[in-house]
């Protein structure tokens, strides 16, 4: 494959540098914080200090609950002979901790505990145990819907609920696993320790309760477990302000992201998940638009590489390097092996079925593309961007009906998700409803912030198709100018040139955008916009010259 994007080396450089963005410029500068995030508490402000005591000891504590809680629901399972999903596993919800502090201010710490216990359950006992992800849970936090129902919605067979408050020496956790067909508290327990003691006696537990209920922990995994580093309270809560705002997808929230990922790098250098949130921040960035190949890219992949070296038993670090590999390298065997890579390391994380999904989609493997998809959705059922990409993937395989009817249901949850209302534009516009592809391609760059130059392409080719040349034109006449401006991609005047009827033109503009390696020929083999140009030899030829399988 003569991609112009493969083997490209890894920068040099250290670790990114203290970022904030300006979503106007689309330019990196140093030095301003993280703005506040909708429904968090405020960053703490820079204090020259450290410190590690209080979550170091949360996670150890988590990661000790993690192997004990997995014995409660295998010995309730085996005693009471719960029935399994269907593909035989448990299915486990961890709902927000509740704050019990007193204090409004840690509300993080609640929150970082509950994101911990999800983090360290998902990692262990892949055969035996589904974890629901964090981004599903959260929006049931101070919810009053009973666990019956919350169960029922998640589908899952285990609700674990719990609290945080103070104790004289630390925290206070307390925990209750509730059986989600008759609400039966099946298994509780209470941890009120000196922090200090909690590391030690985290390793210690764990082997004796696998030892116990004869859980199989790899070896690696266990230890893993014994010797869970501690992180700053600072650092971690840049980290939960980073993976709250990057589910938002949109500018506003990828660009305060990057600002939090990248101040939890600055409180803590060798905080491996931090980089993983950051290179994920850049990738998406980059994807829709918002920030530069040239100056973002060379970020990205440091941070990825920096997330692995730091911990290559991190699942997050590969799929963030696999992401990489696929959507800028075109290397698509690399990619490929970083996205099993983390599926084995961690099959509960469902980014990385996610994004694995995609790149089987690309790659014209739409049975196996469905199927990771659905996994990635079991996983994470409520979230709209899983959602919103299995619609993606649903409309690449011809099912435009049913990419619409998923988008919708997206919407109903959150009707300002941007990449739903393209997706479904895309969708409608297959089904020739192009009054409806119109509006909804409208809605998402309106909810952009900016003019993604992919959007506006989109808008085009529906404008062009449905017989509105006048606007198709004046579309095109902005891209072209972002394009000689270095605004926007070349690659996103071919769809509105496809529609407009100039065929060569839009060759010409592909081949140019093939040799700087643009992300929207990844979808050349499967997107039915470039149908008209596939009987074309020069097409044909740009798929082979990409690598992508016959």
């Amino acid at each position: 494959m003569d991609s112009p994007r493969n083997n490209r080396p890894l920068p040099s450089g250290g670790p990114p540098s203290n970022l904030s963005f300006d979503p106007s410029a689309q330019t990196l500068e140093r030095d301003a914080p993280p703005p506040a995030v909708p429904g968090e508490p405020p960053a703490p402000p820079p204090t020259g200090k450290t410190i590690r005591v209080s979550f170091g000891a949360l996670a150890a504590s988590a990661a000790l609950l993690a192997v004990a809680l997995i014995a409660g629901i295998f010995f309730w399972t085996h005693s009471h002979r719960t029935r399994p999903a269907a593909n035989g596993k448990i299915r486990l919800a961890v709902l927000p901790f509740e704050n019990l502090t007193g204090d409004s201010k840690q509300e993080y710490v609640s929150d970082g505990f509950a994101e911990e216990m999800i983090s360290q359950l998902g990692r262990l006992n892949h055969d035996q145990l589904e974890v629901i992800a964090r981004t599903s849970v959260m929006g049931y936090k101070h919810t009053p819907k009973p666990v019956r129902k919350i169960a029922h919605e998640l589908n899952v067979n285990y609700v674990l609920e719990g609290s945080v408050r103070n104790s004289p020496d630390g925290y206070r956790i307390t925990t209750q696993l509730i059986r989600a067909g008759d609400e039966v508290q099946v298994w509780s327990q209470e941890y009120d320790r000196p922090i200090g003691d909690l590391m030690k006696l985290e390793g210690e537990l764990a082997e004796n309760v696998a030892d116990e209920i004869q859980v199989q922990l790899l070896p690696r995994r266990l230890a893993d477990v014994r010797v869970a580093r501690s992180v700053s309270q600072d650092a971690y809560v840049y980290y939960l302000q980073g993976r709250f705002s990057f589910n938002l997808r949109s500018g506003e929230g990828l660009f305060s992201a990057a600002n939090a990922f990248d101040q939890a790098i600055h409180q803590d250098p060798a905080f491996a998940a931090a980089y993983a949130g950051l290179a994920d921040s850049y990738n998406m960035l980059m994807f829709y638009g918002y920030a530069t190949e040239r100056d973002t890219l060379p970020k990205a992949r440091n941070a990825a590489a920096k997330a692995i070296a730091l911990d290559g038993a991190l699942a997050e670090g590969h799929a963030s390097l696999g992401y990489i590999h696929f959507i800028w390298d075109w290397d698509w065997p690399e990619a490929e092996r970083e996205f099993q890579r983390a599926i084995a390391l961690n099959r509960n994380y469902a980014s990385a079925h996610h994004w694995y999904a995609l790149y089987l989609a690309a790659m014209g493997r739409r049975d196996e593309s469905l199927s990771q998809i659905q996994l990635a959705h079991e996983l994470d059922p409520l979230s709209p961007i899983v959602s919103s990409a299995s619609a993606y993937i649903t409309y690449f395989a011809g099912q435009y009906s049913q990419a619409a009817a998923r988008c919708e249901a997206v919407l109903l949850q959150d009707p300002k998700f941007m990449v739903a209302h393209n997706v479904l534009g895309q969708a409608r516009e297959a089904q020739a409803d192009y009054p409806s592809a119109i509006a909804e391609f409208q809605k998402a760059i309106q909810l952009s912030g900016t003019r993604p130059g992919t959007y506006l392409d989109n808008l085009g080719h529906a404008y062009g198709i449905s017989g509105q040349q006048e606007k198709a034109e004046a579309i095109l006449n902005e891209l072209q100018t972002g394009a000689k401006s270095g605004k926007t991609e070349e690659i996103s005047t071919v769809a509105t040139l496809i529609a407009l009827g100039r065929h060569d033109r839009a060759l010409d503009a592909m081949e140019r955008s093939f040799k700087k390696g643009s992300v929207g020929l990844i979808w050349l083999k499967v997107d039915p916009r470039f149908n008209p140009l596939r009987p074309n030899p020069r097409f044909q030829a740009l798929l082979e010259r990409a690598g992508f399988p016959p």
